[in-house]
């Protein structure tokens, strides 16, 4: 990466967040009339996230997608399927563990119910869920299943089991099936997805390399649906 090509990626970053740092400024002229001192602590981190995106956005370019890409296609090159599926799953528990956006949401679950929930059998539900997940979304890629073959039995059956959680265990479920697919999980899926398309090489399979986020999302769902029923019933 050149010294070019991080000023051009640092510009659009900054534009691509400058209506939003300008709302919060006029948020806190307006409304929240903070002291400066405090609001000037809130700009230092809103610079702090100007650069790591733009670190994050090279380092996805550079290291998450061509890999995920190249590990893809070196699996189904050699015609290694159901490694693929453990690679996929196993690959999937690991993403969650390192999501950001899910260590996040867990955080503030913590801070706001205290031991009311459990942050380590939360996040460890939501990974095996995308790790599951992950898998369904390979199959589906491999097989060139039409999408709705699994999102409406997944969403329909977390809708069926959402009616008799707590509404704790509910809420909990959707927000973190929405954050576990998050910038540390995004990039490397769909370049694994769109390697094992290009190897099978038609249409069909092509198309099917998307979509692999919606399907990822569900699995979360279901299974701290499912965590919330036992711990429940236990």
């Amino acid at each position: 990466m050149s010294f070019g090509d991080f000023r051009r990626e640092l510009i659009e970053t900054a534009l691509s967040l400058a209506p939003a740092i300008v709302f919060m400024v006029l948020a806190q002229v307006i409304w929240l009339r903070l002291p400066w001192e405090e609001f000037g602590i809130v700009l230092v981190g809103l610079a702090c996230t100007v650069f790591g995106f733009v670190l994050f956005i090279q380092g996805a370019k550079l290291g998450l997608l061509p890999l995920g890409q190249g590990i893809g296609t070196a699996f189904i090159e050699r015609g290694a399927v159901k490694p693929l599926l453990v690679f996929g799953f196993l690959l999937g528990i690991v993403l969650t563990v390192a999501e950001p956006d899910v260590r996040l949401l867990t955080f503030q679950l913590d801070d706001m119910f205290g031991d009311t929930v459990n942050r380590t059998a939360l996040i460890g539900a939501a990974a095996l869920g995308l790790g599951l997940f992950a898998v369904m979304a390979l199959l589906r890629i491999a097989l060139a299943w039409p999408i709705h073959y699994v999102l409406i039995p997944g969403y329909g059956l977390a809708m069926v089991l959402a009616l008799f959680a707590d509404e704790l265990t509910v809420t909990q479920a959707f927000d973190i099936g929405a954050v576990t697919t998050g910038p540390m999980t995004v990039p490397f899926l769909i370049a694994l997805g769109v390697g094992i398309a290009s190897v099978l090489g038609n249409q069909s399979r092509m198309r099917a390399s998307f979509g692999l986020m919606a399907i990822g999302s569900v699995g979360p769902v279901l299974i701290v649906l499912v965590w919330g029923l036992l711990r429940g019933a236990s």
